[in-house]
């Protein structure tokens, strides 16, 4: 019996000795490196997460922004696009940047006016008067004071993206004297500027997020709404409310964050690759919105499920009468300044 065991430990010892020369466990020398495995480890990934479609001006833009990190990095900085709500909603978003959980997002600048309420100075109606101006604003002096501010609530503000003027829809009819809204229930973002804008057209503000507008219009207890021509088209809000005047009564436009700490953990050379891709990307998105919002508007009139209306200069004097008391209460409960700067860099764009 002992005999049979010596025997067995002598066969499994040669068996690992064996085993061992094949796969060459004794030899001490480096194994072969995997060129596909050199820098993952560090690799920059930034999670960006948006609650629009991605064949809307803000989705296109995320897309572009992640193609010129990837190539000005040489793939050693990742943005994974996180579109229609899926990640975060625009309810938990700004939370989620904050807590660090997501590494940025683009809200509409009407987001953060509970928290800075001068941001407000850009929802005000009727100072645009056309896209250039809207550029120029958005990439102007004014635009980088806006974005200083998010410093007081620790976000990293990167810039501002274009996504339309805003037109008026409507369910049950045209939306044209001011008499036409007295009554209707009004989608609203927070801005006490827009809740305001629909209170003195005599209608009720209803605050609702992006991602549960669709329900709440299906439900019926949203009866209108201001929008982009992009994002009616692409949500299909259009077939809800099929009444869309072409008012061009403000703007709707986006604010690029990022986590403040992550951006702060970044080196210098990580930060100019950002700083350089929003830089390049700034004209191209804003072209590409302009025509978006164009292209779909042609959409639109071909689908014949809406109906287009345009204001006569009479009727867009009228709702500009009714919405005169907007400019005073900005100034008298927010900041004089920067409604005074806003028409100062707007005189400077023909």
């Amino acid at each position: 019996m002992r005999f049979y065991i010596i025997t067995a430990f002598i066969t499994i010892a040669a068996l690992i000795i064996s085993i061992s020369f094949r796969f060459d466990f004794w030899n001490q020398r480096d194994l072969p490196y995997d060129d596909e495995q050199i820098g993952l480890k560090d690799q920059i990934v930034i999670n960006f997460s948006h609650v629009v479609a991605e064949n809307t001006p803000k989705g296109l833009a995320a897309s572009k922004f992640a193609e010129l990190i990837n190539e000005k990095s040489n793939g050693n900085m990742i943005v994974h696009i996180y579109p229609n709500g899926i990640l975060y909603n625009d309810k938990n978003e700004l939370a989620a940047l904050k807590d660090g959980d997501i590494q940025m997002i683009a809200p509409t600048f009407s987001k953060l006016t509970e928290e800075l309420p001068s941001w407000q100075v850009l929802d005000l109606p009727f100072l645009f008067e056309n896209n250039e101006q809207v550029y120029e604003v958005l990439h102007g002096p004014l635009s980088e004071q806006l974005l200083k501010e998010l410093e007081s609530i620790h976000i990293h503000g990167l810039t501002f993206w274009h996504n339309g003027f805003k037109q008026m829809a409507a369910k049950n009819g045209p939306l044209l004297e001011t008499s036409d809204f007295i009554g209707l229930t009004m989608r609203s973002m927070p801005s006490k500027v827009l809740i305001k804008q629909t209170q003195l057209l005599h209608a009720e503000p209803i605050v609702t997020s992006f991602n549960d507008l669709y329900a709440s219009i299906q439900n019926d207890t949203i009866a209108s709404q201001e929008n982009t021509i992009s994002n009616i088209y692409s949500k299909g809000y259009y077939r809800m409310h099929p009444h869309i005047t072409q008012s061009n009564h403000g703007i709707l436009a986006y604010s690029v964050l990022m986590n403040e700490d992550f951006w702060n953990s970044l080196t210098k050379q990580q930060q100019q690759i950002i700083t350089e891709s929003i830089n390049e990307l700034q004209r191209w998105q804003h072209d590409e919105a302009v025509k978006l919002n164009a292209e779909n508007l042609q959409q639109l009139q071909r689908s014949g499920q809406a109906q287009l209306y345009t204001l006569t200069e009479a009727q867009r004097n009228e709702w500009k009468e009714v919405l005169q008391p907007i400019y005073q209460y900005y100034e008298r409960q927010i900041s004089k300044n920067y409604l005074k700067q806003l028409r100062e860099e707007l005189s400077e764009v023909k």
